[in-house]
């Protein structure tokens, strides 16, 4: 794992390779050491319910104003890294789709899209509000806080965009290119989000959700699969099941792996 992503693609077109490029570049950018804090609970309602409460209480609205929005906002304390885990399945998903070219690839793409909804985008925004609305921030400019929480906020919504627009694209059958280009964009906006969060939480949810990855067989990973312990593998630690465990109790079973 890790930024050698254009080594492995040597033969695509220089636009994919850039966009892999700048992600590495994002994702490598210094982080801060903070603590966590606890995870809660989903509360019972439609996933596009939890959507629009929690978009009311997280001043996503860009401010009209700040005194400097250039900077980053001060963060005293950050989430687990628990719901980044879903995520970055998004991210590895456009990784895959960076590297399809032949007819093949292309309709096992239109398979993967093909099966996220539009309710299924709400709840991976869903996934960044819920993580950005717990941040604790000690940043005395409340307009710079409100803009690092749009910041972060439209990076994420703009991926999920994306994200419908690749599965339109793909569903229409059009040209690679238009798939790619919207490919690109899901990449460069989900690498904007995670060069935002602590590197090692980054790195948890990406080594957690590669663990997930290797225990699938059908982009769909079911309890049977997370328990099997394949010849030669290893089993998730207790600490990983857990983890597992509580993002299905929240409704997120079926999409840590699109």
């Amino acid at each position: 794992p890790g930024c050698n992503w254009t080594a492995m693609m040597p033969g695509k077109t220089r636009a994919i390779r850039n966009w892999f490029s700048l992600a590495c570049v994002l994702l490598l950018a210094s982080h801060v050491n903070v603590a966590w804090v606890a995870s809660p609970n989903n509360v019972g309602r439609s996933r596009r319910e939890s959507v629009l409460q929690v978009l009311s209480t997280l001043s996503i609205a860009l401010p009209a104003e700040a005194e400097d929005t250039r900077r980053l906002a001060v963060v005293e304390m950050y989430p687990p890294f628990t719901s980044l885990v879903p995520l970055f399945g998004v991210f590895s998903l456009a990784q895959s789709a960076a590297q399809a070219s032949s007819s093949d690839d292309l309709a096992k793409m239109r398979q993967r899209f093909g099966k996220l909804s539009d309710t299924d985008l709400d709840a991976y925004r869903f996934v960044c509000t819920q993580y950005i609305g717990l941040i604790r921030y000690a940043d005395p400019d409340e307009k710079v806080i409100s803009f690092d929480k749009a910041a972060r906020f439209k990076a994420c919504d703009d991926a999920m965009a994306a994200v419908r627009r690749a599965r339109e694209v793909l569903a229409k059958e059009a040209e690679k290119v238009a798939f790619q280009k919207e490919v690109s964009s899901i990449g460069v906006n989900l690498a904007s989000f995670f060069a935002l969060i602590p590197k090692e939480d980054f790195k948890k949810a990406q080594d957690l959700s590669q663990k997930l990855q290797a225990l699938d067989t059908d982009y769909r990973l079911s309890d049977e699969e997370a328990k099997t312990v394949r010849s030669g593998g290893q089993p998730l630690s207790q600490e990983d099941s857990d983890v597992v465990d509580a993002l299905r109790k929240v409704g997120f079973g079926d999409l840590l792996i699109p």
